[in-house]
């Protein structure tokens, strides 16, 4: 336990060293301003405004040099965001919260979704919550939003998930499926696509998550030093991916094509990955002040706190609400 948790930090910190190194190598090259983003969603639906920007040519148009680093997990992410070796990071659930909470200067400015996209998938002889006792279910990065849901969920159904099962953290979402296809785990906690993967291949849909309200799962959260010093840039930022998501909410047949470039899935399922998720999805990237509490409730509960924290402490639409206005 002690040598996985060892190499888990020192892989962070190798990566986060390596981002850093190469934004000195490259800065200054190019008068733009750098912008790097760190989306723990390789093919994530949640990504999916990122990269529309980028196709679209939207970041460009905003006189901005946006670097998007996929494939990062949740809790590097934060990390790199609370280190500087990145502007921008797509996470802005439960552990930025956490980071928060322990004092680090940062906030969510943009949201994509207000409710979350997830499933629970099992073999065929899982049938009911009580098929899963003894199994092994696969689970997201430990304290990620899904990771949380997976056990809130569990536990209203009467699974207690550190003494009924075992759980296996294997990361990210492709992966997940992957090894729920190939019988690595008799369970796993999905998101798009791979429930659609999930269900054609006959597997059983246990639970959605989907009435779990106030996870968020995709978004913008920065670093304060940004949002002050560097607000001009945050704008620019901002203005361009609310233009993307607004392409997102729109553009069907658009959405889908970039989907398939970047998601690596056939357009059919692209097509109805873009049909189940675009609901959840909200078209001005702000939450309003009652759902803000509704999502610091939920966030403080998953963590397991009984703090009481203050809207501004976690959010800051200030910009967002610029921008709709204009």
């Amino acid at each position: 336990m002690f040598c996985n948790k060892l190499h888990f930090w020192i892989g962070a910190f190798t990566l986060i060293l390596v981002v850093h190194l190469t934004a000195l190598s490259t800065e200054g090259q190019d008068s733009r301003p750098v912008v790097r983003v760190s989306s723990p969603g390789l093919h994530s639906v949640y990504a999916m405004p990122y990269r529309i920007a980028e196709e679209q040519g939207l970041y460009l148009e905003q006189g901005l040099d946006v670097r998007i680093l996929p494939g990062v997990a949740t809790a590097p992410s934060v990390q790199m965001l609370v280190a500087g070796s990145v502007e921008v990071t797509q996470t802005v659930g439960t552990t930025t919260l956490a980071a928060i909470l322990r004092g680090a200067p940062l906030k969510v400015v943009m949201v994509f979704n207000d409710r979350p996209s997830y499933w629970l998938y099992a073999k065929k002889s899982v049938r009911s919550f009580a098929d899963l006792k003894g199994a092994k279910v696969g689970s997201f990065t430990p304290g990620s939003t899904g990771d949380r849901l997976m056990k809130i969920v569990l536990e209203k159904n009467g699974v207690d998930w550190k003494k009924d099962l075992i759980i296996v953290y294997i990361g990210t979402a492709d992966v997940l499926v992957k090894a729920l296809l190939s019988g690595s785990v008799d369970a796993a906690a999905l998101t798009l696509p791979g429930n659609l993967v999930a269900k054609d291949s006959g597997f059983v849909e246990l639970a959605s998550f989907e009435s779990e309200v106030g996870a968020l799962t995709g978004g913008v959260a920065t670093s304060e030093p940004f949002l002050t010093k560097r607000r001009d840039v945050l704008v620019r930022f901002l203005r361009a991916t609310l233009k993307a998501l607004k392409f997102f909410k729109n553009n069907r047949e658009g959405s889908a094509n970039i989907m398939v470039k970047y998601m690596n899935i056939p357009h059919e399922t692209a097509v109805r990955t873009y049909d189940t998720s675009i609901p959840v999805f909200v078209s001005d990237g702000i939450l309003s002040e009652d759902f803000q509490e509704k999502v610091l409730d939920f966030q403080l509960k998953a963590i397991g706190t009984d703090k009481k924290v203050p809207r501004d402490k976690y959010f800051d639409f200030s910009i967002m609400k610029s921008l709709a206005a204009n």
